[in-house]
């Protein structure tokens, strides 16, 4: 079984600390994950170990995501208290599973798959989105998105907002010094051409909001779910099938087997091996199907 692949970016930028943070966790025997973001805000001396704190008290504690969130808001107000943050929590047993999220604050939860496209699980809790939700003008709405509504270390359980996200390919952890700055067009853009290499993505997110001028904490967060496992045999897994029968080629078939891999967690193959004279080698498009696999060298019956 293929475990997910977790990659985060976070910049400083230039506020004077930085109080973004952020904690992951996989099961390897089950391909499950927890992962947590979290937001500091205020100038408490300690808002920065207030947010490392709710980001790992979450992703420990037991029960649903939830249960996790209020975790938090206990630790950090027994340990830090007057020091706060915003967060969001995800958590999913099992590839297949539905992923269970709760947040408090602005910090945000996005899915990603080549069908669906990207799409949004939260909702902000700060005054320009109750305004928003009361179908003010856009402009007037804008001017309270830095103004919260409720935070982790004075949420109730009535304030923890809560949804439940289908499986997905991808998913998108972001602080708001990344999503207020870089907008949803462009989000869904960079995240479709860059799905495939989590960590490529994480970077190039935090790169977008400092180029849009963020002057916040930019982080983003990024889990890659491992692909379903078909039952039947790829093309790759055929010709592999066929090549290891042919005499003399046992030094090259671990080249091969490493192409096949590779395009099964959804890496670009770009290796190439020579055989006799004949070149080997595997491209594909941006969709990573079978469908668009070309294995150049090979006649195909």
């Amino acid at each position: 079984m293929h475990t997910p692949v977790i990659a985060a970016d976070s910049d400083q930028g230039p506020r004077e600390h930085q109080q973004d943070a952020y904690a992951h966790q996989v099961a390897d025997a089950s391909g499950g994950w927890r992962a947590s973001l979290a937001d500091g805000f205020g100038e408490h001396p300690r808002t920065r170990e207030a947010a490392v704190l709710a980001a790992v008290t979450a992703i420990e504690a037991g029960g649903e995501a939830l249960d996790a969130v209020l975790a938090a808001t206990g630790a950090i107000s027994l340990a830090h208290p007057g020091a706060d943050c915003v967060m969001v929590h995800a958590r999913q047993d099992a590839p297949d599973d539905p992923i269970d999220v709760a947040w408090v604050g602005d910090c945000r939860l996005w899915t990603w798959s080549p069908g669906d496209g990207l799409r949004r699980h939260t909702h902000d809790h700060t005054f320009g989105q109750r305004l928003r939700d009361r179908y003010v003008a856009e402009d007037l709405a804008r001017a309270g998105d830095n103004a919260l509504t409720t935070s982790v270390a004075t949420a109730a359980l009535a304030d923890i907002g809560t949804a439940t996200a289908p499986p997905a390919e991808l998913v998108l952890f972001t602080t708001d010094g990344v999503h207020d700055h870089v907008d949803e067009l462009l989000l869904a853009e960079l995240v479709t051409d860059h799905a495939h290499t989590p960590d490529v993505l994480a970077q190039v997110l935090v790169d977008a909001a400092r180029e849009a001028e963020s002057g916040d904490n930019a982080t983003a967060m990024v889990i890659r779910l491992p692909l379903p496992e078909s039952p039947y045999l790829s093309r790759q897994e055929l010709l592999l099938d066929g090549l290891a029968h042919v005499d003399g080629f046992d030094d090259d078939q671990t080249v091969l087997r490493r192409l096949a891999e590779d395009r099964a967690v959804g890496i670009a193959c770009d290796r190439f091996l020579l055989r006799e004279g004949t070149t080997y080698w595997c491209t594909k498009d941006s969709d990573h199907t079978d469908h668009h696999v070309s294995w150049h060298g090979v006649t195909w019956s």
